[in-house]
């Protein structure tokens, strides 16, 4: 995956670094997926904020995961004064691309 001004960065890296799989599940993302970076550690429980402590989940993964980790986490906005705008993964022009809905 090369640089692209639709897609931040680190979802790019991860995206890679996972093959292109939701962690919590293990299906491959597919376009119009709803993707979220989550913290493996919980910041709340000491996690820290680096690269390898990272990893992409679909939403509904997140979700799942950040209530059974015992976490409260600010998945889906839930409890963020701002909710994050949601973001999907499509394919335009052979490649992917994180798009704002």
């Amino acid at each position: 995956m090369g640089k692209n001004p639709e897609m931040p960065s680190k979802v790019s890296k991860l995206l890679k670094k996972q093959k292109g799989k939701c962690t919590h599940c293990n299906l491959f993302f597919r376009e119009n997926d709803v993707l979220e970076v989550d913290h493996k550690i919980p910041k709340s429980q000491g996690g820290k904020d680096l690269y390898d402590n990272m990893q992409l989940l679909h939403r509904h993964c997140h979700d799942t995961k950040t209530a059974n980790d015992g976490s409260p986490g600010t998945k889906s906005g839930c409890n963020s004064a701002k909710p994050k705008p949601t973001r999907r993964l499509e394919k335009v022009l052979d490649k992917w691309v994180m798009r704002y809905a």
